[in-house]
């Protein structure tokens, strides 16, 4: 067994004493290994992993959900399995493991786990897409630097003020529908925004997306509806329609697409949802000391 170890250069400080252990288990167990640096360049990094992953069977994400999502979108396809160390800022999709570090220590070397992967037109997704407003905060972060996961959440509380929605056409569970869009969000997991539990419902093995679609009304109305977000009390908002789906068409143009806190691109998108598509190292959740 021979593993590919995907870093993000700025995140090493964060990162220096996973890799270090991982380092040593690699070791220990006398598994080859290789670094690979990220560069922030999506189409690069991604041509670059896609070429490399014939010579390793399992890939190890060290950073958070942006380092993820590109690991993910070069695995889909192969025959590679994925683990997880988190170590980013949000680390919105390990978040919903409720797990301890020294959990994902130990699933880098357990038996992998089919998981479901949705994919937006081009892009896939391991945890949450989202098309309108969450897009929209991505966008002003990306503008900005990135301290640490309680920016989404103030940011967003101050771009609300701000914000215009524009309609939504698209074609969902229920059929063809068009409402002022606060934000669609397909969810394959629990958390985005850095720690906002917008689908505590969510599985990564029912081969279904959790859809929340918020309609706009007034600034007021908006801003109760994002404080309600924030106290995981959004299910209670009465301009919010939740499905449970396989596949969705967004066919407005223009409206901002995010993929796993990542922009991607804009409107019209396709949505759909591969089911056991990715070999994932799930942590299990328990008290113990990793060796």
């Amino acid at each position: 067994m021979s593993l590919l170890i995907i870093i993000k250069p700025n995140a090493k400080k964060r990162a220096e004493k996973l890799l270090e252990w991982l380092k040593n288990a690699c070791e220990k167990r006398d598994l080859s290994y290789s670094i690979f640096e990220t560069t922030g360049e999506f189409a690069n990094d991604l041509a670059k992993i896609k070429v490399m992953l014939s010579q390793f069977s399992k890939a190890v994400t060290l950073g958070g959900d942006g380092t993820l999502h590109l690991t993910v979108n070069a695995l889909m396809g192969s025959t590679c399995t994925l683990a997880l160390l988190p170590c980013g800022t949000g680390n919105d999709f390990s978040r919903g493991f409720s797990c301890n570090i020294a959990d994902w220590q130990h699933a880098v070397f357990n038996n992998p786990t089919e998981v479901d992967i949705g994919q937006i037109n081009e892009r896939y997704f391991i945890n949450i897409a989202g098309v309108g407003f969450d897009a929209h905060v991505v966008n002003t972060l990306n503008n900005k630097t990135r301290g640490f996961a309680f920016s989404y959440s103030w940011t967003s509380f101050k771009e609300l003020f701000y914000y215009k929605p524009k309609q939504l056409n698209g074609v969902f569970t229920q059929g063809a529908e068009q409402y002022p869009n606060l934000m669609t969000v397909f969810a394959n997991h629990k958390h985005f925004g850095g720690g906002l539990k917008i689908a505590p419902n969510a599985s990564l093995t029912d081969g279904m997306v959790d859809c929340y679609q918020v309609r706009s009304g007034r600034v007021l109305c908006n801003v109760i509806s994002f404080i309600k977000l924030f106290f995981n009390r959004h299910q209670h908002i009465k301009n919010l329609t939740y499905s449970h789906l396989s596949s969705a068409v967004i066919n407005t143009n223009g409206l901002l697409i995010e993929a796993d806190g990542e922009l991607v691109g804009k409107t019209p998108a396709v949505v759909s949802v591969h089911a056991q598509a990715l070999l994932f190292h799930i942590p299990i959740k328990k008290a113990s000391t990793v060796k």
